[in-house]
């Protein structure tokens, strides 16, 4: 009986089972295509948002499953490039179609123009570049099995497809000109090749290029730098006395350390040098031995230094005292770089008394190499004053600036105006100075960022019109970054001060609720931001002093969170960003006045140079490398607000 039941119902069960397994795998199937879905979407539009603010616009991107599909004709090998690396960071290696990127390759380096750059020293050439297939080909072989036994050469040229008119000749030309050299530098382009060269001779200068003329075929042009061989200096020396600048002598290894040895006399004597450059110097420290014995002079205000080779002599200016002396010596004894040997001599007048001098109208900013300020010279009150060393701070760093200030009543119009300007325009150097007079300014210095002189010059130019303006900025390529590109973080915040000096950013009265004529503003802050991701921002909010004060610091932060969540809303990409109210503590005018309390109620952008917190302050946000779109928060209503 119960066998029979059991046959009646085995079909009815089987069937059963059979539904249920269908359903589970009905109900998978649609889970995991939701899932799949949600992933392509989500790294499409991922990526998609990376490059708008990488101002790629001609790559599509498709996503199957957990493959990305980049395809498109990029403009050159680079473009195509920069796309692929940027997918890798935002996606992994292993999420990229490989055989498309190839492709995609292959595509944009049949655009890409011939070009070799030809290195040669001694017996070793390296070629670099782009080296079309073919024809080149042959004639690079012919040229290598042409050369002695003993040469190596390095070819790590990229192969194309494509050539162009003129180009062989170029190429051709260029190897018979680095056959003739010993050292030598040649780019060569379809129709042109330029020659980088070091002749030993005038003589030989000239017949160089006379030879380098006959065999220059008529379809190419020849750009030519030959210079001369640096020459041996003997005995290698430096010697300034203070009482006597104009006599000063110095010797330099090369341009570059020539510049820096006049930025500091500048910095420490305020008097310049001019050094000859030339081989023969007794350690490489050599500037540092000279940068050593200027700080001497400078603590001893006068004196006299010799360097001849590796041999230092320091003497006093009339009226050092015996003890103070020692005391200077002792201290660039211990900081001459090794090998270097002190000698010192003693004032022989006694010691000078202090006397009361006259104080001029000037003002002088020095920056040296760790980032320390000394801010010297006229303010009008104790309010210019204080406002100014604010100022400083937020421009150098908090504890990073020194107050030799003194109070004039007598400065002339606009001269806290132009204060500012020099402190913003030297904040934007590594190292350097700035002295302004009633009629003049000048600011000598090393910077990180292309054409200094020019940025500055555009900077200074309103504050400082009509006025005489000298400028001697050197250039030093800036070290580290990804791809070598962007701004210097100190010129972004510049910018950005500028920017909102023109066009304020308006709030509604009472509330942190951005106006819309202000739109604008944020968008050119967000796109000057994009170009300098690496320094560390912070929005500050502040006020004027009506209402009370926690009122007014929750007012100053709300307004500040309102400009990064304005900032972030762009959805592109950012650094690190914070944003900090600061209520009515720091005014940069007199609150009792209508003039200066707007003024007072500001937006201002900051770099930050100290080393980060380990956490923010409670009353403050920090944004890392985000460009999602926030939720923008509701503005906070106060009682007895600020406006």
């Amino acid at each position: 009986m119960i066998e029979m039941f059991l046959d009646k119902f085995r079909p009815i069960a089987a069937l059963f089972a059979a539904a249920v397994l269908v359903f589970a795998v009905t109900v998978g199937w649609l889970i995991a295509s939701s899932t799949i879905s949600w992933i392509e979407n989500s790294q499409k539009a991922e990526l998609e948002q990376a490059f708008y603010a990488g101002g790629i616009d001609w790559a599509e991107v498709e996503a199957d499953g957990f493959l990305v599909t980049l395809s498109g004709e990029a403009e050159s090998g680079e473009d195509q490039a920069r796309a692929v690396k940027i997918a890798s960071l935002v996606l992994g290696d292993n999420l990229i179609n490989a055989s498309t990127s190839q492709s995609a390759e292959v595509e944009a380096q049949q655009l890409v123009p011939p070009s070799v750059e030809i290195l040669k020293n001694g017996d070793d050439f390296s070629f670099i570049g782009h080296m079309p297939q073919g024809e080149t080909l042959q004639v690079f072989a012919r040229f290598v099995g042409s050369l002695d036994a003993d040469a190596k050469v390095t070819n790590v040229t990229e192969p194309i497809e494509n050539s162009a008119e003129n180009w062989l000749p170029a190429f051709e030309y260029a190897l018979r000109l680095v056959s003739l050299t010993d050292q030598a530098i040649l780019n060569v382009f379809p129709g042109s090749v330029s020659l980088e060269t070091v002749a030993i001779s005038a003589n030989g200068q000239q017949g160089f290029e006379e030879m380098a003329e006959k065999l220059r075929p008529e379809s190419v042009n020849l750009t030519v730098d030959i210079s001369a061989p640096r020459p041996v200096i003997s005995p290698y020396v430096f010697v300034l006395d203070v009482a006597n600048p104009d006599a000063a002598q110095c010797s330099a290894q090369d341009e570059g350390e020539a510049s820096r040895i006049f930025t500091a006399v500048q910095h420490l004597i305020g008097t310049r040098v001019k050094c000859s450059v030339g081989i023969g110097a007794p350690s490489r420290q050599w500037r540092e031995a000279i940068e050593a014995g200027l700080a001497a002079l400078a603590s001893l205000e006068g004196g006299r230094l010799e360097i001849s080779d590796a041999d230092v002599t320091l003497s006093a200016p009339d009226g050092t005292g015996l003890q103070e002396f020692e005391a200077i010596v002792q201290v660039l004894r211990i900081g001459l770089p090794d090998g270097f040997s002190l000698h010192s001599i003693a004032s022989a007048t006694p010691e000078r008394r202090a006397t009361v001098e006259t104080r001029p109208i000037e003002f002088t900013t020095t920056l040296d190499a760790n980032g320390m300020a000394i801010i010297e010279g006229s303010v009008k009150d104790n309010l210019t004053r204080e406002v100014v060393m604010r100022f400083s701070e937020a421009k150098f760093g908090y504890g990073r600036v020194e107050d030799r200030l003194w109070l004039d009543e007598t400065l002339p119009d606009g001269w806290q105006v132009r204060v500012f300007a020099m402190i913003e325009a030297l904040a934007l150097l590594n190292e350097g100075g700035a002295n302004m007079l009633p009629d003049s300014l000048e600011i000598v210095g090393d910077a990180s960022f292309e054409q200094p002189e020019a940025e500055l010059t555009r900077m200074l130019a309103d504050p400082f019109k009509g006025w005489e303006t000298e400028l001697f900025i050197s250039y030093t390529e800036p070290q580290g970054g990804e791809d070598g590109q962007g701004l210097d973080p100190r010129l972004c915040v510049s910018r950005i001060t500028k920017l909102l000096s023109e066009n304020n950013i308006i709030f509604a009265p009472s509330s942190a609720v951005i106006s819309d004529p202000s739109l604008p503003t944020i968008e050119a802050i967000a796109a000057i931001l994009t170009q300098c991701r690496d320094g560390r921002i912070e929005i500050g909010g502040h006020t004027d002093s009506q209402g009370r004060e926690e009122m007014n610091r929750n007012l100053s932060q709300g307004r500040a969170d309102a400009v990064l969540d304005a900032l972030l809303a762009q959805n592109l990409l950012l650094g690190t960003i914070t944003a900090k109210g600061y209520g009515e503590a720091e005014p940069i005018a007199d609150n009792s006045t209508e003039e200066g309390r707007t003024r007072n109620r500001r937006i201002e952008f900051k770099l930050l140079r100290d080393e980060p917190e380990a956490a923010p302050e409670a009353a403050s946000r920090v944004v890392i490398e985000s460009f999602t779109r926030p939720a923008m928060r509701a503005p906070r209503q106060n009682q007895e607000p600020s406006e």
